[in-house]
């Protein structure tokens, strides 16, 4: 705002809730709760979404596109994507006219850290997420990030759905600048691998060489793309999909060639259809179950997703799997397990992530392939920490623990992690959430369902406006949803407060889950 100080409306014509108003070229959301009135910026800073369109719970604004959280009384962001606070405005009512002064900065502790190293093992979500949270809570110490790619920290969602699809500019990817982290005295050491952690000794062991003694420490390495095992899988033109030095070598491919085929109908699978798919390639996908994502979405919604696709002429060969891959250099022909041979120019294979902990072998740190954490997503050593795809969380009402690869997922985690290292003593109580987006359709799933008994369904599967409610032990525990961002929120909020929602409730058109939601 140039002005200091600047009218925007008048009380009696203000309504209850949230109104979007323009000063200038800045869109300012105004919030009226009775006759309080806050005001904070009007577009989420994650992809530019209209916040006027999200849901208002309590004093938190949620996106309508991905569900990133602000504090609309100081713009102070809850809860990623998003990575930065939303600008706030003081708010002035003098009799019937309401003006807003200023831009005010979000208030937070400030925590003194001088001489103290944070060490963060992982550059992408969750470690990124991380060190801003470290720096944005006052944390004053040195923050090392540290990552075997030659890339700064980068939107890796974009990487299968608008970049691939070659809609994206690559200078759109990186999530932050150079001059960001040197401002913000983040040291990001790309190109460098920890080979190994020494959790009570504190020190890091460092590939091309040298070490890094550090006081606390986040683990958020990620995974690594599953390898198929099958003759030819070495060929040029198989590709895996994970970090961005993938998917320039997977674009410029696919620039050349006319036919793909994808190994998996997971959502990095679907994705990548639906990208190639618009680039004009014929597309097949191959995978081994009946229905793509039945067992997180059902067999409703899986059907679903297949119709969609199967509309913009992607072709299904599920219930088989690539038994071989031929070609004379260059992959030229899948071989599936029924026999059928299919003619491709290139393969996406994406089967599934396995989590980066060769690094920790003699730490005791890792159970099952992973690593266990507390509430507060400390590890069994004190001070080193674990996050993202990497990390074993406890999860839901019985204690069990549960490793969730979702961008969104990994970025509240990290935050979650940095706020923990500073001293916040309370436990990480976010419920998974991630959304998908497959030809121009986008989906969101909040909360667990390892196992379901019962799919309910508000809206229509048909015309793909849908809430589908997920069943366990006679109550809800996730959520699926395309168009009903509204009651979507209201379940994400509902699921985070442990709040009850039995399928007598979601069955009535009546019951009214944004106000349960509220409460």
């Amino acid at each position: 705002m140039r002005e200091q100080r600047q009218k925007v409306c008048r009380l009696s014509q203000l309504a209850q809730g949230m109104t979007t108003v323009k000063v200038g070229e800045e869109e300012i959301l105004l919030v009226r709760e009775g006759d309080a009135v806050h005001a904070c910026g009007g577009k989420c800073p994650h992809y530019g979404a209209p916040l006027a369109e999200g849901v208002l719970l309590g004093h938190e604004v949620v996106c309508p596109w991905h569900n990133a959280r602000f504090d609309v009384w100081t713009g102070r962001l809850v809860a990623p994507p998003a990575l930065d606070d939303l600008p706030a405005y003081q708010v002035e009512v003098e009799g019937d006219d309401v003006y807003v002064r200023s831009v005010q900065v979000a208030k937070r502790p400030q925590r003194t850290g001088k001489g103290k190293t944070v060490l963060i093992v992982g550059a992408g979500a969750a470690g990124e997420a991380a060190a801003e949270t470290l720096r944005r809570e006052g944390f004053d110490g040195r923050v090392v990030m540290v990552t075997p790619e030659q890339d700064l920290p980068y939107d890796r969602p974009n990487l299968s759905k608008d970049f691939l699809a070659g809609k994206a500019k690559p200078e759109w990817l990186p999530l932050r600048s150079e001059e960001f982290y040197r401002q913000q005295q983040i040291e990001v050491l790309t190109g460098t691998r920890v080979v190994a952690l020494g959790a009570r000794e504190r020190v890091a062991h460092m590939q091309p060489g040298g070490k890094l003694p550090f006081d606390l420490c986040l683990i958020a390495t990620g995974g690594t793309p599953r390898k198929l095992t099958v003759p030819g899988a070495e060929l040029a033109g198989v590709f895996t999909l994970r970090s961005l030095a993938d998917a320039r070598a997977l674009e410029a491919a696919a620039a050349k060639a006319g036919k793909a085929l994808i190994v998996g109908a997971g959502f990095l699978g679907l994705e990548a259809a639906s990208a190639l798919r618009s680039r004009g390639l014929q597309v097949a996908v191959v995978a081994p179950e009946p229905v793509p994502l039945a067992n997180i979405l059902g067999d409703g919604v899986g059907t679903c997703l297949r119709q969609l696709h199967e509309e913009y002429g992607v072709e299904f060969h599920l219930g088989r799997m690539v038994q071989e891959f031929r070609g004379s250099g260059a992959v030229a022909q899948a071989v599936l397990s029924d026999d059928k041979r299919l003619e491709i120019d290139l393969a996406i294979v994406g089967i599934g992530i396995v989590p980066v902990v060769d690094f920790l072998e003699g730490s005791g740190l890792v159970e099952g392939g992973a690593v266990p954490v507390d509430a507060r997503l400390q590890t069994k050593a004190p001070g080193v920490f674990a996050a993202g795809d990497v990390a074993a969380v406890l999860q839901g009402a019985d204690g069990g623990r549960q490793r969730v690869e979702h961008w969104a997922v990994a970025e509240r985690q990290g935050q979650h992690a940095a706020r923990a290292m500073l001293g916040d003593p309370g436990a990480y109580e976010e419920v998974p959430f991630f959304w998908t987006r497959q030809h121009g359709v986008s989906l969101k799933y909040a909360g667990s369902a390892h196992r379901f008994e019962a799919v309910l369904y508000r809206g229509d599967l048909r015309t793909r406006r849908f809430l589908a409610g997920y069943f366990a032990g006679g109550r809800l525990v996730a959520a699926a949803s395309i168009g009903m961002s509204e009651q979507f929120a209201a379940v994400e909020a509902i699921l985070r407060k442990k709040k009850i929602v039995t399928p007598e409730q979601f069955r009535d058109p009546g019951f009214d889950l944004v106000a349960l939601a509220r409460t």
